[in-house]
């Protein structure tokens, strides 16, 4: 089978989520190749994609880092631009923030030049999201905004909702409450419109903090009693932790509401 059909049954396994077969076929088209760079160069950069998948980050940095030779000595400046994302993304999930910042300042630089808009979007979304944990506020709002005003050029549901939803984070977290919980309920619909629970979930928790942070326990616990069914529906990890500030909360309600006379 040539190198080209092995590549494809990689990606094909990648997006059905068979981390381990899409390897097994990546490395038969890499073995198979004859120094061709632009599939050298996307080959490492699917290696990489599969090792930061299954969480194995410094392999992924050495893989989309050899991706990073072949695209300079290329001058492909696009897709070298999207492999520093990828490598800041691997950086801000481990809570290496500075390290993200650089890779994310490179990265956009050179997707500005290239004008590759939805990639920026993501980019602006990320980097913004990586610079409140750094507590510089200010900073993370101009790049959410940015994000969001490429979203509204473009015009597509989800990059609209996604930019939508770090928009709300960001104005959030410099006090502008009432701003955020507006883009955060913009988003959820948004997401909603595509069945994209996982978006809605994101968008409610965010809601749920929102609500504490205005007094509004109601609120707060009407969002994370859906937060809670999605977590049910899928089994996801936060189920616990989710169930047990909701229980709080709801204590919390009771022991603040007025007493009826006996």
């Amino acid at each position: 089978m040539i190198p080209n059909a092995f590549q494809q049954l990689g990606n094909n396994a990648f997006a059905a989520g068979d981390y381990s077969a899409a390897l097994r076929y990546y490395q038969k088209a890499l073995d198979g190749s004859r120094g061709d760079p632009d599939q050298l160069a996307d080959l490492y950069g699917n290696i990489g994609n599969v090792y930061g998948a299954t969480g194995q980050i410094e392999q992924a940095i050495d893989c989309y880092k050899k991706a990073v030779e072949i695209l300079r000595r290329g001058e492909d400046y696009a897709r070298l631009g999207i492999t520093y994302v990828n490598i800041g993304n691997l950086h801000a999930d481990r809570g290496e923030v500075d390290q993200a910042v650089h890779f994310y300042k490179q990265g956009a630089l050179l997707l500005e030049r290239e004008k590759r808009w939805e990639n920026l979007i993501i980019l602006y979304g990320n980097f913004s999201m990586t610079l409140l944990k750094k507590s510089e506020l200010s900073q993370a709002l101009d790049y959410a905004e940015k994000g969001m005003a490429l979203a509204k050029q473009l015009n597509r549901p989800a990059l609209l909702a996604d930019a939508s939803h770090r928009l709300a984070k960001a104005k959030g977290a410099n006090g502008e409450i009432d701003q955020a919980q507006r883009l955060s309920e913009s988003a959820q619909a948004l997401y909603a419109g595509q069945k994209n629970e996982m978006g809605c979930a994101a968008t409610l928790y965010h809601q749920t903090s929102l609500h504490e942070q205005k007094g509004n326990l109601e609120g707060a616990i009407r969002c994370l009693e859906q937060v809670v069914a999605i977590d049910e529906k899928y089994g996801l990890p936060k189920l616990n932790e989710n169930q047990a500030r909701l229980s709080r909360l709801r204590v919390l309600r009771n022991s603040s509401s007025p007493q009826k006379p006996t």
